[in-house]
């Protein structure tokens, strides 16, 4: 019996302790089970939040490209050596940008040769966070360092979404819309939306969009002292958050049917049409072309500027979730957890992958997923093979991260973690990776259309048969800005003499 009792304990640590390893009952990945896939956990934190909260309702990342972090690594072999302007001197102060390249440059000269300077440039990441209860946190998504945690609306009136850029965080709970400074939180506006919001809003320069079941998208401006919304009319309740483009922001109503409209002088451009209904949100990428999914198994990429479609790929599986793009390709997933991979220059499917619920995350070779039992896949990026996966056990939040190469998951009740590859010290953007087309090429690069100064491209104009500087009708090759009878088309037109050869290719002004 002791045998028997000792093998079995032996059998539990052997095969329990990697299970638990991978994951703490609480849902943290531990620096083990994140170094088994060669990567790492960056932060963690627990989101601050009211006691009767039941769960994170909305999750926002905005990556900031008028404010950066600055750093200077010194390398020299294997080693490497990090000074950051948030570094502190011996007074306790920041150091500051030119400081802290002063102090590296120094330390590089004191290791002698071999030593370089490298200079990074990461922009401010910033990740909004709203709970059930009205309970706002914003973060920095790169360290989790927690800027500011406060509560807006009443806690009873249900939580809509939140979205962040450069200067503020809006939130709308209810019918009410709270605009939050990023600086320390607070309440810069407070307003009462004049119909039924349906899905979180989106900043874009001073005008919040509300996108409204009463088939509408409302646009507030902060600007003016009056919150009178200007409408841009959309047949169908919006119920999704708008996708913002370039110039312009893309929705689709529950009728199916995708709106785009301006930015700089909102209005309302045109309704993409396309075979079946859209339902999902829009995807973005620069530049200019929004990518939507349809119930009916086609993906459209579409042009900013002008709706035409740029392409069209039939999956022959309904399609109910949104469209993620990374780099040149754009992950699709079927209701059938079928993940396919589209080129982004013609909709080439480049592989698929079965069982697959959600895109997570992607880096220079790998792109990250979760499968239908929530784990944690890593895949080749190039051809969608499987390298590894992680049990997430208690996660039951992910964040879908399409600007940067991190990861950030956790738990409904507020849970977060950030994790990524050990080599990735510094955050890998996709927010200014694009795929120059024949398209794009050609002039499309995101203006305005409504803009005179930008007008649509046209078909080239053939040139006029007859002269249109001279008086009356003369041969096409006549010269333009002679007096007398037409000369031969190879004439001097502003020399005196007789033409010359048309071989001759001296100077005309000569």
């Amino acid at each position: 019996m002791r045998i028997i009792s000792t093998l079995a304990l032996s059998m539990l640590l052997l095969f329990g302790t990697p299970l638990y390893g991978q994951l703490r009952t609480n849902g943290l990945i531990t620096h083990n089970a994140a170094r088994s896939l060669g990567m790492e956990r960056a932060w963690y934190l627990q989101v601050p939040m009211n006691p009767y909260s039941n769960r994170i309702l909305d999750v926002y990342l905005h990556v900031n490209a008028a404010e950066a972090d600055w750093s200077y690594e010194v390398t020299q072999g294997d080693e490497s050596y990090i000074f950051s302007d948030k570094d502190l001197d011996s007074f306790g102060r920041l150091l500051g940008r030119e400081q802290a390249k002063i102090n590296a440059n120094a330390f590089r000269l004191k290791l002698g040769g071999g030593a370089a300077l490298i200079e990074h440039s990461v922009p401010k990441i910033y990740l909004s966070m709203l709970s059930d209860r009205g309970d706002v946190t914003l973060v920095n998504g790169e360290t989790g360092q927690v800027y500011w945690s406060t509560h807006v609306g009443n806690p009873r009136h249900p939580a809509v979404g939140v979205c962040t850029n450069d200067e503020y965080t809006v939130v709308i709970t209810g019918v009410r819309i709270f605009v939050l400074r990023n600086a320390d939180g607070g309440i810069v506006q407070e307003r009462m939306t004049q119909s039924l919001p349906g899905a979180g809003p989106v900043m874009v320069n001073n005008n919040v969009y509300v996108p409204s079941i009463q088939d509408r998208v409302e646009y507030y401006n902060l600007d003016r002292f009056s919150w009178t919304p200007e409408v841009l009319a959309s047949s169908g309740r919006v119920v999704t958050q708008p996708a913002i483009g370039g110039q312009s922001i893309a929705w689709p109503t529950d009728r199916g049917n995708v709106f785009v409209a301006g930015t700089g002088r909102p209005k309302l451009w045109y309704r993409v049409e396309t075979i079946g209904k859209v339902v999902a949100p829009i995807a973005y990428q620069q530049p200019g072309k929004y990518v939507a999914n349809c119930l009916d198994g086609f993906v459209y990429c579409i042009n900013e500027r002008d709706g035409r479609s740029i392409w069209r790929q039939s999956l022959g599986e309904s399609l109910i979730r949104e469209p993620v793009i990374v780099k040149d390709r754009v992950y699709v997933i079927s209701r059938n957890k079928t993940c396919y991979c589209l080129s982004m220059k013609n909709g080439d499917v480049q592989w698929s992958h079965p069982d697959i619920t959600q895109i997570v995350s992607a880096s220079g070779e790998r792109l990250y997923a979760l499968d239908r039992l929530g784990n944690l896949l890593v895949l080749n990026l190039k051809n969608g093979g499987h390298y590894t996966s992680l049990a997430a056990g208690k996660i039951d939040f992910v964040m879908v991260n399409a600007f940067t190469d991190r990861i950030y998951m956790g738990t409904r009740s507020g849970l977060i973690q950030c994790i990524h590859e050990t080599h990735r010290e510094f955050p890998m953007l996709h927010v200014d990776e694009f795929v120059t087309t024949d398209d794009a090429a050609e002039g499309d690069n995101n203006t305005n259309p409504m803009n005179p100064a930008n007008p649509m491209p046209q078909a080239p104009v053939a040139p006029p048969a007859v002269n249109p500087f001279g008086g009356g009708v003369k041969p096409p090759a006549a010269n333009p800005f002679g007096g007398g009878a037409s000369k031969p088309p190879v004439a001097n037109p502003f020399g005196g003499g007789a033409a010359k050869p048309p071989a001759d290719n001296k100077n005309p002004f000569k």
